[in-house]
């Protein structure tokens, strides 16, 4: 079953920004598994900020292309249908052709936003 799920979420990379017709493109790949819509989708890091104000929901998807850099700090954030505001920071090495998932969900209440496992 999760081999199935996995092949799922590859088949939902040809999306990007909730748009299912085009590829995903980017390093920091963002999925949000909740149905609860979020958006205004921001990454911070070194100065720089990228964003996307697209809502996502649903296990659609979102993804940033940050520099090749190992050893990289940045931020990760996203508005809620309620206003909420939820942040993170990670640290993570973009090697060449690497990608770091992220994911967003909701349980018990409370949003959450941590690494996801690509397989």
């Amino acid at each position: 079953m999760r081999k199935l799920f996995w092949a799922f979420g590859l088949l939902l990379l040809l999306a990007a920004c909730g748009q299912r017709e085009e590829a995903v493109e980017g390093n920091l790949i963002l999925t949000n598994y909740a149905p609860e819509a979020i958006s205004n989708i921001t990454v911070e890091y070194g100065g720089e900020t990228l964003s996307s104000e697209a809502a996502i929901s649903d296990t659609q998807l979102c993804s940033f292309t940050l520099p090749e850099e190992d050893g990289l700090t940045y931020t990760v954030s996203f508005e809620t249908a309620e206003g909420e505001t939820v942040r993170e920071s990670f640290t993570d090495s973009f090697a060449e052709e690497t990608a770091v998932y992220l994911r967003a969900d909701r349980a018990e209440g409370f949003w959450q936003l941590e690494h996801d496992q690509a397989s």
